[in-house]
């Protein structure tokens, strides 16, 4: 064998084992675009639900935080007319509708629930009515926080006072927004 046939037979193998290590790599770089498809698909198809308060004047998001499906949150303020405690508690359901849950009270009168709706029981002094299942109107609480009285907001481990600044005197919303993959992408980068 001459020494040229030998280099062409040794180009020959190299070019054959080049190919073999582009195929590999092929196959390695198309499994790897499959796995960020994957990804891409997952995140881009789930939703995410923040729950907000908003000023409703002009939009502006005062609060807002990361809630899941069946998750509660309250509020408590002392009653205009009766002057007594009230508290409100809601759920973020299974189906993205804002429940009133339960309410409790310490007395009956103008404003306050009158009618014989889920289950009644004394707690602490609260007339506590529970399992009201009771879908809010357009699925979203309006009010407005006064400063005559405390009024808290809770949601899992925080407490926000609705009589001080920044929300109070401001007619405000609180209400879950849905975020769609792709706005939760933008949102990352603002």
């Amino acid at each position: 064998m001459s020494s040229n046939s030998h280099d062409r037979a040794t180009n020959r193998k190299a070019l054959l084992s080049s190919n073999a290590f582009l195929k590999r790599f092929n196959w390695i770089l198309l499994i790897i675009l499959l796995f960020i498809l994957v990804a891409m698909v997952i995140f881009f198809s789930q939703s995410t639900y923040l729950l907000q308060i908003e000023k409703v004047e002009n939009g502006e998001i005062l609060w807002e935080e990361e809630i899941e499906k069946n998750e509660w949150f309250a509020h408590e303020y002392i009653h205009s007319v009766e002057k007594s405690p009230v508290i409100e508690k809601f759920k973020f359901d299974s189906s993205g509708k804002i429940l009133t849950m339960e309410s409790w009270t310490k007395s009956f009168g103008a404003g306050l629930p009158y009618e014989r709706k889920g289950t009644v029981e004394m707690i602490d002094g609260y007339f506590v009515i529970k399992d009201l299942n009771k879908p809010i109107h357009d699925n979203k609480l309006l009010m407005q926080p006064s400063d005559l009285f405390p009024h808290k907001f809770y949601f899992k481990d925080q407490e926000l006072t609705l009589s001080e600044e920044p929300f109070i005197k401001n007619v405000i919303e609180i209400k879950v927004n849905e975020l769609s993959g792709f706005e939760r992408l933008t949102n990352l980068f603002n």
